[in-house]
């Protein structure tokens, strides 16, 4: 019992945390007033490619791939979609970004008759998907009078009746072309597959006898009989053993110290913010019921100018507060993502962060917090 109050002690923190967030964002949008009217899912898009193509840079191909396709997701953009295609290139997937090239090229082709920018984005998607093919081999497969079940696999690629005919990429090396169809003997041929090379491969299930009809009085089944089995149409050697992934470590826990510091912090400038507000708004009352008219003495100058040092001082007050709110929800939110990432330790290596704040400055009016994604 004691260890789930401990458990969901730190829950309720958070959740705390996150209220003061929404709280100290909330006052700062009226303080500044409403935001520009903009296209958001272009805008969001926008940031989310540039966050892949920090990852690309950085090397991290896998977050990169996420990026450009949450940000192709948003908005379908060629030059996303180009991305998405060099990162799976570079992570080793030939023949999957050799696809994902040609529905490029006439993505980008039917772009460019609209917007002449994306002419570039079409002829590197050319250039680049004919490097690969020098790398690739393209195989089609013809069928004479296939049976109805008939399955048709290239290696472990299982080739779909619909692309029947059409070239189908595949690594350059030794390829074995199988066809299995229930009752009928497999046929399979042996392929060498040379970079750049086509080949064509042939099955013909017209000479194969279809097996014979079985009429039901001539084989009685028990009722205690056990149901055949099914069997796959292909021999157990023909999909390769696969050892079990290793077990995961477990993941450390985020360090959240210099987000619970801004927290802190911002707490603290709020505090600041409420009590010279108040000392503001009490000498303001004050010298408006000693000023009848708008006309003031210039006994109370002194009493006008304390108003004004507790006005700046809660000016300050409120942009720690919003500056340690802010830095606080980005650690926050960084270092859980940091703990659940499938690259942790390269990661931290190259210290790559979503969002980065370049720039903060303080002024007795206004507030600007400058940064990066």
């Amino acid at each position: 019992m004691h260890k789930g109050r401990g458990a969901r002690a730190p829950r309720t923190r958070v959740l705390g945390l996150v209220i003061s967030c929404a709280l100290l964002l909330t006052i700062s949008a009226s303080a500044i007033g409403a935001p520009r009217k903009v296209d958001r899912a272009k805008e969001v898009a926008q940031k989310v490619y540039a966050q892949g193509v920090d990852h690309y840079r950085a090397g991290r191909l896998l977050e990169a791939l996420a990026a450009f396709r949450a940000s192709y997701d948003m908005v379908p953009s060629p030059n996303s979609h180009l991305m998405v295609a060099r990162a799976l290139r570079d992570r080793g997937a030939i023949v999957e970004a050799f696809v994902e090239y040609g529905k490029l090229t006439a993505e980008a082709d039917a772009a460019a008759l609209h917007d002449p920018k994306y002419e570039a984005t079409a002829r590197a998607s050319r250039d680049e998907r004919s490097k690969l093919r020098e790398r690739l081999t393209l195989i089609t497969v013809e069928v004479k009078e296939p049976p109805e079940d008939l399955r048709v696999a290239l290696g472990n690629q299982i080739v779909e009746r619909s692309h029947w005919g059409e070239s189908i990429p595949v690594l350059s090396g030794t390829v074995v072309a199988r066809a299995n169809a229930a009752g009928r003997p497999e046929q399979h041929q042996d392929l060498r597959a040379m970079p750049g090379g086509e080949l064509v491969v042939s099955f013909d299930f017209a000479l194969s006898p279809a097996p014979p009809a079985v009429a039901a009085a001539s084989v009685p089944v028990a009722p205690d009989l056990p149901a055949p089995r099914e069997t796959s149409p292909f021999p157990a050697d023909s999909i390769p053993d696969i050892p079990p992934a290793p077990p995961r470590k477990p993941s450390p826990s985020p360090d959240r110290t210099w987000a619970y510091v801004s927290f802190g912090a911002g707490a603290a400038g709020l505090a600041t913010f409420v009590t010279f507000g108040a000392i503001n708004q009490s000498i303001y009352n004050s010298v408006e019921a000693k000023c009848p008219g708008g006309h003031c003495s210039p006994s109370l100058a002194s009493d006008i100018d304390r108003g004004r040092r507790a006005q700046v001082v809660a000016n300050i007050g409120f942009g720690v507060a919003l500056v340690g709110a802010t830095l606080g929800c980005i650690l926050l939110v960084n270092g859980s993502s940091d703990a659940r990432g499938e690259e942790v330790a390269h990661r931290s290596t190259n210290h790559g962060q979503g969002v980065a704040v370049t720039d903060v400055s303080i002024g007795p009016h206004a507030i600007q917090v400058g940064g990066r994604f």
